[in-house]
């Protein structure tokens, strides 16, 4: 009995000893990037940015002690679909110093993606949203994704639409299913947020598709729940 009780004792100091040298060695390992439009980087109708469901996602990782580094210089009011896709294939700096983004993208581990709620509500103010226009807009928002998963084995997170004053919900409907379809071709997750536009608590204000912090604070609940 006594040898049973000295080899379960090594056996547990050996497996505390593990733990330690693996506590006190361990690395944060979530390289978190977001890309997208002003609904990525928190921007309100005053012009300026807020608090974003990324920020609350960076914290969340944070508070776990597993972000090893949060990048959202390709996260900007007025960024477009086309801009993005062409600033990965032309591989850009936004600065000498920077990494480029297909440095940055190849490094991310978890990559959150919400854009074109502003670029198609610009253009619903003007002309109507036809099903030939949002096809071709399908097309280069697949493209987009094909170019990710080319420089990157990140988790990839699509944000998905929502209605507001000038975009309508069959527009809304389309997209979202469509891109839900992409999401699924490319193995990557798709969060539908079109019913956070019933809440109004979720907006700055009546007038404006931006959110407040509180709508910001459950789409990142959405993500997280989702990783």
């Amino acid at each position: 009995m006594k040898r049973k009780y000295k080899i379960l004792t090594i056996i547990l100091i050996c497996a505390l000893l593990a733990y330690f040298i693996y506590f006190f060695n361990r690395e944060d390992n979530i390289y978190l990037v977001a890309l997208g439009d002003g609904i990525a980087s928190g921007e309100t109708p005053y012009n300026i940015d807020g608090i974003s469901y990324n920020d609350y996602i960076k914290e969340y990782f944070m508070s776990k002690k597993v972000l090893k580094k949060f990048n959202n210089t390709y996260s900007a009011k007025n960024y477009s679909l086309m801009a993005l896709s062409d600033d990965l294939k032309s591989n850009v700096k936004k600065d000498k110093n920077d990494l480029s983004i297909q440095q940055i993208i190849h490094k991310a581990s978890v990559i959150t993606i919400a854009i074109g709620e502003e670029e198609l509500t610009k253009l619903a103010m003007t002309k109507d949203l036809d099903k030939d226009y949002i096809d071709k807009y399908l097309h280069e928002f697949d493209n987009l994704i094909f170019l990710l998963k080319d420089i990157t084995e990140a988790k990839i997170v699509i944000v998905g639409y929502y209605e507001n004053k000038y975009l309508d919900k069959t527009s809304v409907i389309l997209l979202n299913s469509e891109i839900a379809n992409i999401a699924i071709k490319y193995n990557s997750t798709f969060i539908n947020i079109s019913d956070l536009f019933y809440n109004k608590d979720y907006f700055l204000d009546k007038d404006s598709f931006y959110f407040s912090y509180k709508g910001h604070k459950e789409i990142a609940e959405m993500i997280i729940h989702s990783l």
